[in-house]
């Protein structure tokens, strides 16, 4: 794009089109969402759960150059009389031994456990938000400047 003002030429390299990258990240952020909060959950029913145990997993890091361990809890909840553990899918995931913890289990198979937080997928449509802040704001602006330059 060529804009002309005060005498002075100002070619843009690349046009107007950087906000369709973020545009299409914030989608892919909203996806994640959706499958996180709606998609891979449906149908489970909450409930608590005890920690019963906590694997490590450790791993290396190539970042940070060193070995890392990532955390796993093992709970035991009760469905309809009977007891279940289940191993929480997410690192990190739970507290200590004999911490009570939200999950959510699936009612077609009670042993199919997921950690239930709803904040985390909040949280990953504010960040959806503000990634699509950022690729609209400048669009809204380059629009407005083109209709006074007109």
């Amino acid at each position: 794009m060529t804009e002309t003002n005060d005498n002075v030429k100002v070619t843009r390299v690349g046009g107007d089109k950087g906000w369709i990258f973020f545009l299409v990240f914030a989608l892919i952020i909203y996806a994640i969402g959706v499958y996180l909060g709606f998609i891979k959950s449906a149908g489970f029913v909450r409930t608590t759960g005890v920690v019963v145990s906590v694997r490590a997993e450790e791993h290396y890091d190539s970042e940070r150059g060193k070995n890392v361990a990532t955390y796993y809890s093992t709970v035991r909840y009760t469905v309809d009389g009977k007891e279940y553990t289940g191993e929480l899918d997410i690192g990190n995931a739970g507290g200590g031994i004999g911490e009570e913890v939200s999950i959510q289990y699936n009612p077609e198979d009670p042993g199919e456990v997921n950690m239930y937080s709803p904040g985390i997928v909040i949280l990953i449509f504010a960040v959806g938000t503000g990634i699509l802040a950022i690729a609209i704001l400048p669009y809204i602006k380059n629009k407005k400047r083109e209709r006074e330059t007109a």
